[in-house]
C-alpha cells in the first residue's frame, strides 16, 4: 500500500523512528528504510537517501540527551572526516548498481547484529589515551562513518561506536555521544550531496514531531522497566528491527 500523501509518510517514518530511538537510543535509520520502500515506493537507494533525513532528525535528538558524554576535540575530527569522505562518496553512490547497495546495506546490518550482541560493553569505562592517538584513530573512524551513511542510509554508528570503544578506547557513553553529533552534522551532508534535502515545511514539521514526541513517551515508559531486563528488551527490539529491513530490502535484491 502507497500512501500518496507524504506528510501522512513521514509521520509514519516518524513515530516509528522516535519509537525505536526512544527505546534503544539509536536505530530509527535502520526502519526508515523499510517504510519508505513499503509504503512510500522508493526503491532501495531513494529510500537509503531519504532515510538520511529521518536519521539526522533522530540522531540530533538522540545525541541532546546524552550531550553531556561529548568529547568535542574527538568529535570535531569525526565530523571532518566524516564531513569530507560523504561528500566525496555521494556520486560514487548514485553511479552504483541497486544490487550493490542492497549488498553493502545487509552487510552492514549483518555486523550490526554481530556488534549489538557481542562486541557492544556499555560498561566498559575506556581508557584516558593521549589525545593525538585518540584524534588519529577517529579520523579513520569518520572515514568509516561518512562512507557508510551515505552508502547505505544508515548512521555508521553500528560501526564506528564498535572502532571508538575498541580501538580509540572511549566509554561506551563517550562513543554513543560523539557518533550522533556526528550523525546528525554529516547526514545532511550525504542527503544534500544524492538531491534527497527536499521534504516541504510539512514532512519536516511531520518527521521532526513525530520523530520527538514518540521518542519521549517511550523513553518515560522504559522507565518502568528494570535495567538488566531493558537492556534484553533493547537488544531484542533493535534486532527485529535490523530483521525488517534485511528481509525487505533482500526481497527486493532477489
Amino acid at each position: 500500500m502507497i500512501i500518496e500523501n507524504h506528510i501522512y509518510l513521514w509521520a509514519l517514518v516518524g513515530m516509528a523512528s522516535g519509537t525505536v530511538l526512544g527505546l534503544a537510543g539509536t536505530g530509527g535509520g535502520v526502519i526508515a528504510i523499510p517504510i519508505l520502500m513499503a509504503f512510500g515506493g522508493y526503491d532501495i537507494k531513494e529510500a537509503s537517501g531519504y532515510g538520511l533525513l529521518a536519521l539526522t532528525v533522530g540522531a540530533a535528538i538522540s545525541w541532546f540527551m546524552r550531550r553531556e558524554n561529548t568529547i568535542y576535540p574527538i568529535t570535531a575530527m569525526l565530523i571532518v572526516c566524516a564531513g569530507v569522505i560523504a561528500f566525496i562518496s555521494a556520486p560514487l553512490k548514485t553511479i552504483s548498481p541497486h544490487w550493490l547497495v542492497s549488498v553493502l546495506l545487509n552487510l552492514t546490518c549483518i555486523f550490526s547484529l554481530y556488534s549489538l550482541w557481542v562486541l557492544r560493553k556499555p560498561g566498559d569505562m575506556g581508557e584516558n589515551r593521549p589525545l593525538p592517538y585518540q584524534l588519529k584513530t577517529a579520523s579513520m573512524g569518520g572515514a568509516i562513518t561518512g562512507f557508510m551513511s551515505t552508502m547505505t542510509g544508515l548512521g555508521g554508528g553500528v560501526v564506528v561506536i564498535p572502532w571508538l570503544t575498541g580501538i580509540t578506547r572511549l566509554s561506551f557513553d563517550q562513543a554513543m555521544a560523539c557518533s550522533l553529533l556526528t550523525i546528525a552534522v554529516t547526514a545532511p551532508i550525504s542527503a544534500w550531496r544524492q538531491d534527497t534535502f527536499n521534504l516541504g515545511w510539512g514532512e519536516w514539521i511531520a518527521l521532526a514531531s513525530t520523530i520527538a514526541l514518540a521518542s519521549v513517551i517511550v523513553k518515560k515508559t522504559i522507565t518502568y522497566i528494570p535495567l538488566p531486563r531493558l537492556i534484553v528488551v533493547r537488544k531484542l527490539a533493535l534486532t527485529a528491527v535490523i530483521c525488517i529491513a534485511m528481509t525487505r530490502t533482500l526481497y527486493e535484491l532477489f
